[in-house]
């Protein structure tokens, strides 16, 4: 093997922090002896002029690494402390030129990382980490260790019943708020953020495109969409384009608001909103405006109704309670087993190569070597 020369033959070099992205990382420098110290001075310039190997115990020098933004503390007469960014990169970077081949190589990013990464709130974070440190890594272990079947069948299937879970660990959920034009979905949305974030105005058409507000709500990231007004025919053009976009999120969304201006009551509008939906996702009719007295045509049976008033703040509790218990009604603890990092796949296709009648050992010595290549995990 050809030795890579280093830019610092007579230093030794210790990572002091630990691995793994952060803001700033730090690098131990250990020189053999005062006379090879200016070693240091051909990989880094301070942008004083100082050099580092003149340099006093404890003072701090900014300068440049080969181009990288670094500082440089002296911290006795043989050893320095270097600051850097604290991705693998700059790191790496300053590794080789004190050990050649024998830096170690950068730590590979568990996909642990790059989930908790995405992960938008302390909830969510926690309930990552536990998989990362072991909760999964034990599920999927006592899989591959099933005695028969039927235990194997039950131990996947219970494992990807938390797959709609898992993947909101980084996802938002997708609430849209649909209804006709000026029957208060505006005002909702507000009185749910808790500020102004949609522009309430007495005018049919004010809201002309699909107006979304991230919230957390019992820890969990939601995704609140105010859309257009949805009817039937428009003359603005721009307003026509904001309820075909309507129209087309309709499809896609998790939950459904229905609002219903009280004042007004149900309208074809609302019939044409609720045909839109997918027969699965959940839906409530919100009686926007109970403030007023109630009129026009009932509501449809059966049909979950919620009462608000957003110029009272009444009934937007009881809203988000039922949001956050219709999307989320069993939470995970700490303990739950949920199929992040890949899992959720490798499950769903062992389980239809059950189906198909492959043996429980062949499906056991695949899940393994998946367990053991993609997520490191050691099969004991």
């Amino acid at each position: 093997m050809t030795t890579t020369q280093t830019h610092l033959p007579n230093f030794s070099a210790v990572r002091l922090t630990a691995p793994g992205r952060g803001a700033v990382a730090t690098i131990r420098l250990t020189c053999s002896d005062q006379e090879s110290a200016g070693e240091l001075d051909e990989v880094f310039t301070a942008a004083n002029g100082m050099t580092a190997s003149s340099a006093p115990v404890d003072r701090v020098l900014f300068g440049s690494w080969r181009g990288e933004d670094v500082v440089v503390v002296r911290t006795n007469d043989t050893e320095w402390e270097v600051h850097c960014h604290g991705g693998e990169a700059a790191v790496t970077r300053i590794l080789n030129d004190c050990l050649g081949d024998a830096s170690p190589d950068a730590p590979s990013e568990s996909p642990f990382d790059r989930i908790l990464l995405q992960t938008q709130t302390t909830k969510t974070a926690k309930l990552v980490l536990a998989q990362a440190n072991g909760v999964l890594r034990d599920a999927l272990l006592e899989m591959s260790r099933a005695d028969d079947i039927d235990s194997f069948r039950e131990q996947l299937l219970e494992l990807l019943q938390w797959k709609t879970i898992a993947r909101h660990l980084t996802e938002s959920w997708q609430v849209v708020i649909a209804g006709p034009p000026n029957v208060g979905k505006s005002s909702l949305l507000n009185a749910i953020a808790g500020y102004e974030r949609a522009i309430v105005f007495d005018q049919p058409g004010t809201t002309r495109d699909a107006v979304r507000t991230e919230l957390v709500l019992d820890g969990w990231p939601f995704c609140f969409i105010d859309t257009a007004g949805i009817r039937g025919e428009s003359d603005d053009p721009i307003e026509s384009l904001g309820i075909a976009h309507a129209r087309e999120i309709l499809p896609t969304a998790e939950l459904v608001l229905v609002a219903v201006d009280n004042s007004i009551g149900w309208t074809r509008d609302h019939d044409e909103i609720l045909g839109a939906l997918r027969p699965e996702v959940p839906r409530t009719v919100v009686r926007c405006k109970a403030d007023l007295a109630a009129a026009g045509s009932a509501i449809p049976e059966p049909s979950d109704i919620l009462q608000t008033s957003s110029e009272r703040d009444e009934g937007i509790r009881e809203l988000i309670e039922w949001v956050t218990g219709r999307l989320v009604p069993s939470p995970p603890t700490l303990d739950t087993p949920l199929p992040v990092a890949g899992s959720a796949e490798v499950c769903e296709v062992l389980l239809k190569r059950l189906e198909r009648g492959e043996s429980l050992r062949e499906l056991q010595r695949d899940l393994i070597v998946w367990l053991t290549g993609s997520l490191s995990f050691q099969a004991e």
